[in-house]
């Protein structure tokens, strides 16, 4: 059953998780949008840290039949050519999946497998042409402020999914601190691509990492054990029955019981020679009494 709660000091609504059972807030930032028409929900109810875990890394076994059938559970379209635009990523095919106007409309029917030949004209557009829609343009301008191009607002994005997925986000304020180094991330590029400001750039890669330091979102902490989070199921799994192998079944002493005094019985009574009957014999062996003895030592008592 789905589960739904105001939290009381902010009254965002919050989901609970139909996989890891966690109640989390109904943002984007968590669950995906749902668009199928089978599920009667805004939010597809797996959080997105879920269905990443599902999905796995790129390149791993069965990896882009998982992507398929994620995408058939959101009734999302598989595009072949934005999907190479996308450097055939999950998490930065789908946010541009949502936020483009010229795919709102397309379901998982209108998909274009890689080994289709056809592609349709709105494929052929070269991603930097594409434009933001207005809903999702206002919403962008609420979250990281006035004055940006669309291709800094999708590459902020892209960064703030990265970095929620590989660190844990508990509160407003870690969230406030992963916004900055968005930022902070957004003006290294900038001053890359210009091929110029190595100073500036020393610095700001110095403040980000103060930024980290601060939070303790220390790189080392994406990596050892916490990198778990981030394996697919599979390689999860092995990695479990290596480590922590499920232990030897106990004896059922139950089914031991049904079997002696209640199959063995019948089967008694039906004149049968078996196993069952044998295993009956000897447990009531123990609670036979042996007349033949018992009078042999009455005679050596008397003796």
């Amino acid at each position: 059953m789905v589960v739904r709660k105001k939290d009381e000091k902010d009254t965002v609504e919050k989901i609970k998780c139909q996989n890891c059972g966690k109640l989390k807030a109904s943002t984007s930032v968590n669950y995906y949008m749902n668009g199928h028409p089978l599920f009667n929900w805004d939010k597809f109810e797996v959080c997105k840290e879920c269905t990443n875990s599902y999905i796995g890394e790129k390149g791993s076994e069965g990896y882009l039949h998982r992507v398929y059938s994620m995408l058939a559970l959101l009734d999302k379209p598989f595009l072949a050519d934005l999907w190479k635009q996308r450097g055939e990523e999950w998490q930065r095919y789908i946010p541009t999946l949502s936020s483009m106007k010229q795919y709102k409309e397309l379901t998982f029917k209108d998909s274009i497998f890689l080994n289709s030949n056809s592609i349709s004209d709105t494929d052929n557009n070269s991603f930097d042409e594409i434009t933001l829609h207005e809903d999702d343009l206002s919403e962008l301008i609420e979250y990281w402020g006035r004055g940006y191009s669309d291709e800094d607002y999708r590459y902020l994005e892209e960064e703030k999914i990265k970095l929620m997925s590989s660190f844990e986000c508990p509160d407003y304020g870690m969230e406030m601190i992963m916004r900055d180094i968005c930022f902070i991330n957004l003006d290294i590029e900038k001053l890359r691509q210009n091929k110029k400001g190595s100073k500036e750039i020393g610095n700001l890669i110095k403040t980000r990492s103060d930024l980290m330091n601060d939070a303790k979102m220390k790189p080392i902490q994406a990596t050892g054990a916490d990198a778990n989070d981030q394996l697919s199921f599979g390689v999860l799994v092995k990695k479990w029955e290596n480590d922590r192998p499920i232990p030897k079944g106990l004896d059922d002493e139950m089914k031991n019981y049904i079997d002696t005094f209640m199959i063995g019985h019948l089967a008694k009574m039906e004149g049968l020679n078996n196993e069952m009957t044998e295993k009956y014999d000897k447990a009531l062996s123990e609670y036979t009494i042996d007349f033949n003895e018992l009078n042999k030592n009455d005679e050596y008592e008397d003796d």
